[in-house]
C-alpha cells in the first residue's frame, strides 16, 4: 500500500508497530515532510533515507539503531532529528551538512569520547537551537568548549525560519567532571546536572518552595522567569529546578536503569523537608513529572501531561515502567488530596491528544481541569504570549500562602 500510494504522503506515523525494516517503502515517500518511526524494532536506517529531501522532522527514538547512514546528510530540509534511546556509538560526519538542523536529540545512546572531536566533525557546522546529549558517555571536562563554540556558531547562523541565538545544550548524566564554572549548572541554555536549588536569599528559607520540572531537551527550565516575577511581586519563593537528562518522563535514573521515580523522589524529598508549602509545576514531560510526584507537595500544576504512555508518546520506555506511570499518577494525586492538597491540569482545548490524556485524571479528587483556547501542546508558551502565565503562577502561590 505504501509503495503504491506513498508518493502522495506528506506525513507518516508508524510508531509503536513492531516495524523491523523500511527499506522497501522509503524510496516511494519522497514528498514526506514528517516521518515518525518511534518505538519500533529498527536495527538500521537504509541509505534510501537520503532521497527524502523534503523531510523536516524525523523521529527514530526508541529503536535498536547502532549507527546512522551517511545519506541522512542529504536530507537538506531536516530541522528536527529525534534519535534518543537507541544504541548509537558515533555520528556520521555527514550530519554536519544539514543546513537547517535546529533540534538534535541524542539522549540515552552509547555516544562517548571527545566532545571536542564531535564538535569539530559535526556540531559546529549546524545551526542548532537544541542539542541534547544527556545520559551518554562523554567527557564533561570539555563542556565549556562545546558551550562556547555552539553559542557562537548559533548566534552567527540564521536559519530559513528566522531563528537565531545560542544553542540550548543538555549534558547531564555523562562521565567525568565539568570545569568548576560549569558544575551543577542548570539554566535555560546549559545543563550539566539534573537539579539546581535557587534560594530567594542566601541563608534564609522562603515561604514557598517551587519545584519546577523542565520539559524535553536540555535546560529549558521555562519557569525561571515566572518565578522571578513572583519574587518581584513580594512572594518569598525558593526554587528547585529539575531536568531529565535521559528524556524519559523522569522514569530513568543516572545509572541507566528505570528507577527514576525513586531517584527523583529522594532528590525532591531532600529539598522539600522543612517547607510547609510546596508547589510543583511542569509542562509536557515536566507536567507528567509534576503529577508523578504530586504527593510530595501541597499543590501541583501540570500543563499538557502524558498520563498514559501506552496511548501516545513514550514507546521508548519499557512496558513495566510505562504502564506503572498511570497508576503512579493516580496514587500520587490521591495522596495529595488526602493531605488536603489540590492539583490543576491545563490543556489546549484544540489538542485532541492532550484532551484525551487530561480526561484520564479529570475526575481525580481535588483536581481541576482547565481548557484553554489553543491547539498547541505548549500551553505555558501560549499563556505567556497572552500575558496569563505569570498571573496564573502568582494565584497558585497566593492560594498556598492563604491556605
Amino acid at each position: 500500500m505504501l509503495a503504491q500510494h506513498g508518493h502522495s504522503l506528506k506525513k507518516l506515523h508508524l510508531g509503536c508497530n513492531g516495524v523491523t525494516c523500511v527499506a522497501e517503502v522509503l524510496p516511494h515517500l519522497t514528498r514526506l515532510t514528517e516521518l515518525c518511526l518511534e518505538g519500533n524494532r529498527l536495527s538500521e536506517l537504509p541509505a534510501a533515507i537520503g532521497r527524502l529531501d523534503k523531510l523536516r522532522e524525523l523521529w527514530l527514538h526508541g529503536n535498536l539503531l547502532t549507527c546512522l547512514p551517511a545519506e541522512l546528510g542529504q536530507c537538506a530540509s531536516l530541522t528536527v532529528l529525534q534519535a534518543h534511546h537507541n544504541r548509537l556509538a558515533e555520528l556520521p560526519a555527514a550530519l554536519g551538512a544539514l543546513p537547517r538542523l535546529q533540534g538534535l536529540y541524542l539522549q540515552s545512546n552509547r555516544l562517548g569520547g571527545s566532545l571536542a572531536a564531535l564538535r569539530q566533525r559535526v556540531l559546529r557546522h549546524l545551526p542548532l537551537q537544541n542539542l541534547a546529549l544527556g545520559a551518554n558517555a562523554f567527557d564533561l571536562a570539555e563542556a565549556s568548549e562545546l558551550a562556547s563554540e555552539l553559542s557562537g556558531s548559533a548566534a552567527r547562523a540564521v536559519t530559513s525560519s528566522g531563528h537565531s541565538g545560542a544553542a540550548r545544550i543538555g549534558l547531564g548524566w555523562n562521565r567525568g567532571t565539568p570545569p568548576a564554572a560549569l558544575r551543577d549548572v542548570l539554566t535555560d541554555r546549559l545543563a550539566t546536572t539534573d537539579h539546581f536549588f535557587e534560594p530567594m536569599a542566601a541563608g534564609v528559607r522562603g515561604d514557598v518552595l517551587l519545584v519546577a520540572f523542565a520539559a524535553q531537551g536540555p535546560g529549558m527550565q521555562q519557569w525561571a522567569a515566572p518565578c522571578a516575577a513572583a519574587r518581584a511581586a513580594g512572594v518569598a519563593v525558593d526554587a528547585l529546578y529539575l531536568a531529565d537528562p535521559s528524556n524519559s518522563y523522569y522514569l530513568q535514573d543516572p545509572a541507566g536503569g528505570w528507577g527514576g521515580v525513586r531517584y527523583f523522589e529522594r532528590l525532591i524529598r531532600a529539598h522539600t523537608a522543612g517547607y510547609a508549602r510546596v508547589l510543583l509545576v511542569g509542562s509536557s514531560m515536566g507536567g507528567t513529572a509534576a503529577l508523578l510526584h504530586a504527593h510530595l507537595g501541597h499543590r501541583a500544576v501540570s500543563f499538557g501531561p502524558r498520563v498514559d504512555l501506552d496511548l501516545t508518546h513514550g514507546a521508548h520506555v519499557p512496558a513495566e515502567p510505562r504502564r506503572a506511570c498511570t497508576a503512579r499518577v493516580r496514587h500520587a494525586l490521591a495522596v495529595m488530596h488526602a493531605r488536603g492538597g489540590r492539583a490543576a491540569v491545563h490543556v489546549g482545548a484544540g489538542n485532541a491528544v492532550d484532551m484525551m490524556q487530561a480526561r484520564l485524571v479529570a475526575h481525580a479528587p481535588g483536581l481541576a481541569l482547565h481548557e484553554h483556547d489553543t491547539f498547541h501542546h505548549n500551553v505555558p508558551m501560549f499563556l505567556e504570549r497572552e500575558g496569563l502565565l505569570v498571573p496564573l503562577l502568582k494565584r497558585e502561590l497566593l492560594a498556598l500562602l492563604q491556605g
